[in-house]
């Protein structure tokens, strides 16, 4: 215990000294310091800070990235950042750039705070924008390709190194990040002599030095005279129909308009481009429906074509008024840019300052032409282009004009969907022209009616009448069976095959069979015939009844139900 015999000495007084300073300055990491320069060698800098437990080293290259290499020397003061109290390697970690970094930061923080102008130099272009350069604290912004102007421009690699006030409009704290905008400088001054210019321009005055800023599907946005934007609207730009204003316009043009609107409470002004135009309408009294006139190609679209008649007098050649043929026309198939052509003028509106012409107008009509040519019931060729659920598209061969075959055409018989189904492209066949309507543009045609109607046949007929036909099919559900002497089969149901139900089966009958059955329907306008066995063994029944009533048992006849019916009657 002797060697705290005296604790009131010099070396005690001095260790209980370093103790207490040490202490009080607490070192916290990404905090800024300041530290003393002890040595510089030609790779490291290494500083002294109190309260660290040994003296840091930075590197030389981020001193003179930071231009203090020139500036300091052994015991001069240089600010530093703690990155890391202790590493893996059990070094302290340093930074003089991040020092100055977040003091520059802190510095346009304030400024950014207070809505401070600050000067920059823009370093270089990168992707979106521009690196700039605060001159004051040489801290980095970023300032976006469209804060740069209020104007549009092509080409900005001519403001590298050019000096200029900004305004910080956006600071992100977490990364220390800033960005700036030169544009929100012109505009915050304009803003205020924005009323004072408003008040400059009235209703119908020209303006020639109107600069387009960007082209939008709506319209265009003017600077007028470099000191306040107008709007002109797409209707407003041409008397022209326009479908993409970026065709006729581009950023930067220079082009006079007229002030058509002012909107007091916005502060927003509306100009005209075709206002200062010569409305090319003013002609259209030269122009006369029904006339025909050369017009020129000028856009060709999907549904129509725009033709000029005259000097920016444009009319609309639907597609539809192209080709009497072809239905669904696609314009490019039919004309080019710059073509010359003769229409028809079909329709003008005043009004709405449109006209409509026809190209097909000044053609043959070739409905018309078949109208003529050919009446009701002339047998002509066709080839069959192709199919749908209701029937053929064919063509006429003699004149390429295509006409409709449905599939009830094709025959009498009741199997129209297989003889559809049987038919291929290309194919021809001899047809009948039933119908040409020349306004809706279509030519219907039949196949059968160059064959016998089957209903001929039935013609001296009548109900009761007992035919001998020939079994062709047997199901479940009946028989179909052909009279002898027609071509037509007719279905004959169960229930009409006999009149017991015992008997009233179709597997009693094979194909070929002959049988005899009796017409129990027959409507020739309907086209409706129906025939049964049933009725022809009710019809012998009742010539039975009458012939043998006098016969006490009727089972020597060939009928099964016969003798119940004659004991009834020998009763009465």
């Amino acid at each position: 215990m002797e060697i705290y015999k005296d604790i009131n000495n010099s070396e005690t007084k001095e260790f209980a000294n370093l103790l207490n300073n040490q202490s009080k300055n607490k070192v916290e990491e990404g905090k800024i310091f300041e530290a003393t320069v002890t040595k510089i060698s030609s790779k490291y800098c290494w500083v002294y800070l109190d309260g660290l437990k040994s003296e840091p080293a930075i590197d030389i290259n981020e001193i003179k990235e930071i231009n203090l290499l020139d500036k300091i020397k052994e015991g001069s003061k240089l600010k530093i950042v703690v990155e890391n109290l202790e590493s893996k390697s059990g070094e302290i970690i340093v930074s003089a750039s991040k020092a100055k970094k977040i003091e520059g930061y802190e510095t346009l923080l304030k400024k950014y705070e207070n809505n401070e102008n600050i000067k920059i130099k823009i370093k270089n272009k990168i992707k979106g924008g521009f690196v700039c350069e605060e001159l004051e604290t040489n801290h980095l912004l970023f300032m976006p390709m469209s804060q740069l102007s209020n104007r549009p421009t092509k080409d900005n690699t001519n403001v590298i190194n050019s000096e200029m006030e900004v305004k910080i409009i956006q600071a992100d704290r977490k990364r220390a990040n800033l960005c700036c905008s030169r544009r929100e400088l012109i505009t915050e001054t304009k803003k205020g002599d924005k009323s004072k210019i408003f008040e400059k321009y009235n209703l119908g005055d020209r303006v020639d030095n109107a600069i387009i800023k960007s082209v939008t599907d709506w319209g265009l946005f003017f600077e007028i005279n470099n000191e306040i934007d107008a709007l002109c609207h797409s209707s407003c730009c041409s008397y022209q129909r326009i479908e993409n204003l970026n065709d006729m316009f581009e950023v930067g043009q220079k082009i006079p308009v007229e002030v058509i609107s002012k909107d007091d409470n916005k502060l927003q002004i509306g100009v005209s481009i075709k206002a200062l135009l010569k409305n090319p309408f003013d002609n259209i009294d030269n122009y006369k429906e029904g006339e025909n006139y050369n017009v020129t190609v000028k856009k060709i679209l999907a549904y129509g074509v725009f033709c000029e008649l005259e000097d920016s007098l444009i009319a609309l050649l639907h597609q539809s008024e192209i080709s009497w043929t072809d239905k669904n026309a696609f314009p490019k198939n039919f004309f080019k840019i710059g073509e010359k052509i003769l229409v028809k003028i079909i329709g003008i509106d005043k009004e709405a300052q449109r006209i409509s012409i026809s190209y097909k107008a000044t053609l043959e009509n070739p409905y018309e032409k078949i109208a003529n040519k050919y009446k009701n019931d002339e047998v002509v060729e066709v080839q069959v282009l192709n199919k749908n659920e209701s029937g053929a598209v064919v063509k006429i061969v003699e004149n390429n004009i295509e006409a409709f075959l449905h599939q009830n055409q094709l025959s009498w018989s009741n199997n129209n969907r297989q003889q559809l189904e049987a038919l291929k492209k290309g194919d021809l066949l001899k047809v009948k022209i039933v119908d040409v309507s020349e306004e809706n543009r279509k030519i219907l045609v039949s196949k059968k009616l160059l064959d016998k109607d089957p209903l001929e046949f039935w013609s001296d007929k009548k109900i009761d009448d007992i035919l001998t036909t020939k079994v062709v099919s047997v199901d479940k559900k009946g028989l179909i069976v052909k009279p002898e002497g027609s071509e037509m089969e007719i279905f004959i149901k169960k229930n009409q095959i006999a009149i017991q139900n015992e008997d009233a089966r179709s597997e009693r009958f094979t194909v070929s069979d002959r049988v005899d059955a009796a017409i129990i329907e027959l409507s020739l306008e309907k086209r409706k015939i129906s025939l049964s066995i049933k009725r022809v063994e009710e019809i012998n029944n009742e010539i039975a009844i009458k012939n043998y009533s006098d016969l006490s048992s009727g089972k020597s006849l060939p009928f099964a139900n016969l003798s119940e019916k004659l004991d009834k009657k020998g009763k009465k």
